[in-house]
């Protein structure tokens, strides 16, 4: 939300992916929406490797860090309308 305005990047409304660049020290998503664009971009250490189910067992591994740090950026058009960045991010990475 932005001075009272929620803005939505969803499936169901038509948000389209448009970038999504993953390797191992970071990624990059950006979405459109209409006129707006939405990008969040990440840089991480892979961090604690957990277990996670898959169909009743814990047989998937994943990787789960407490210390990303993540950069929001939203644009409508090239204008900026929001964009922070968070140093103390919990992030969770599932590889197919």
């Amino acid at each position: 939300m932005i001075d009272n305005k929620e803005f939505k990047f969803t499936t169901y409304n038509n948000a389209k992916l448009i970038e999504c660049m993953i390797n191992e020290e970071s990624f990059s998503i950006t979405f459109k929406k209409g006129l707006y664009i939405l990008n969040v971009k990440s840089k991480y250490s892979k961090g604690l490797k957990l277990a996670a189910p898959v169909k009743g067992s814990m047989a998937k591994e994943i990787f789960e860090s407490i210390c990303a740090s993540i950069t929001v950026t939203l644009k409508k058009g090239k204008e900026i309308i929001f964009c922070d960045t968070s140093n103390m991010c919990g992030l969770e990475i599932v590889e197919n």
